[in-house]
């Protein structure tokens, strides 16, 4: 995506481009013209819905610092169920311990299984994320790894995650206006500032769009979006157009779980959610099964305390 392109996908929000316990969305079929793409998706169980309940995926939590506070997230670690989100794990691991815990995953559950770090802060602003995707190209460069960021560092990071060939990259994206950022995530750290209101949200989203088009075409990408219908309903379009405009194959819209700051902010109700799927243009394939897992998160999706027991 071009820089025209960029400034048309965000011409709409005032953005100027310069040199500057498990929550489940309610279930709705969508439109067929959207799944039709899923066959071109990696069997990848948090981008393809047909591998959803059938891939096994670890998430591996090395990555407890973050560069935003977003409203909605409480980075806690904790072993209690209740807790859900890629904020919340167990424990925090060193990279070797992760590369330790990812070996025995990969022998229980096979080589089609997805490596991915998710938190509890964001694996791009911490270091030994590098440090542990480097290992897996070492140990283990045949299995298929993901990333899930808010964006911030992205562009910072692009070349290094193609160079270490990152299969599946998903980046947070609640809003496409400066204002409405900022309701849902309220402060940005850049170079050891902490930057507040439309400020942070013009940084961050145009971080986001930057980061995207430099990693577009190297791998597939996903947005998700937490949908707070008080807040940024009124930017989901916006937010799919930016979608299709940065090359993005999945969308996946995430119910508000209320909680921290945003705890007395109501969650999209069933009609809401069926509404945003029917928003979602044929170009984009729409990700309705999102559990929206702990950082920690290992096995199959739905049988992790059954008979695909969590790796410890």
């Amino acid at each position: 995506m071009n820089t025209s392109s960029l400034s048309s996908a965000c011409s709409f929000s005032g953005v100027a481009l310069d040199s500057c316990g498990t929550q489940h969305a309610p279930h709705c079929t969508a439109p067929l013209a959207q799944k039709a793409e899923s066959a071109q998706l990696p069997f990848h169980p948090c981008f393809n819905e047909k591998a959803h309940g059938r891939i096994a995926r670890i998430h591996v939590p090395i990555a407890p610092r973050c560069n935003l506070a977003c409203g909605y997230c409480e980075r806690v670690i904790s072993p209690s169920p209740d807790l859900t989100g890629p904020g919340s794990a167990s424990e925090v691991l060193s990279p070797e311990q992760g590369i330790e815990r990812t070996m025995k995953f990969l022998q229980q559950y096979g080589d089609k299984s997805i490596v991915g770090i998710a938190g509890p802060g964001d694996p791009l602003a911490n270091p030994e994320t590098m440090t542990f995707l480097e290992r897996m190209q070492e140990e283990a460069p045949h299995i298929a790894t993901c990333l899930c960021t808010n964006g911030l560092a992205l562009p910072q990071y692009a070349e290094k995650l193609i160079e270490l060939r990152i299969n599946t990259l998903t980046v947070t994206v609640n809003g496409v206006t400066p204002s409405v950022i900022a309701q849902m995530q309220p402060r940005v750290l850049d170079s050891g500032t902490w930057l507040t209101g439309e400020e942070a949200g013009h940084l961050l989203i145009s971080r986001q769009m930057e980061g995207l088009r430099k990693v577009a075409g190297h791998m597939t990408l996903k947005i998700n979006m937490v949908i707070a219908p008080e807040i940024n309903m009124s930017e989901v379009e916006a937010v799919m157009q930016l979608a299709v405009d940065s090359k993005v194959q999945v969308f996946n819209p995430m119910p508000l779980i209320p909680r921290h700051a945003l705890r007395f902010t109501r969650k999209p109700t069933h009609d809401e959610i069926k509404h945003i799927y029917s928003l979602c243009p044929p170009s984009l394939s729409l990700f309705t099964k999102c559990k929206q897992c702990r950082a920690d998160a290992a096995g199959i999706h739905g049988k992790e305390h059954s008979k695909c027991p969590t790796i410890v």
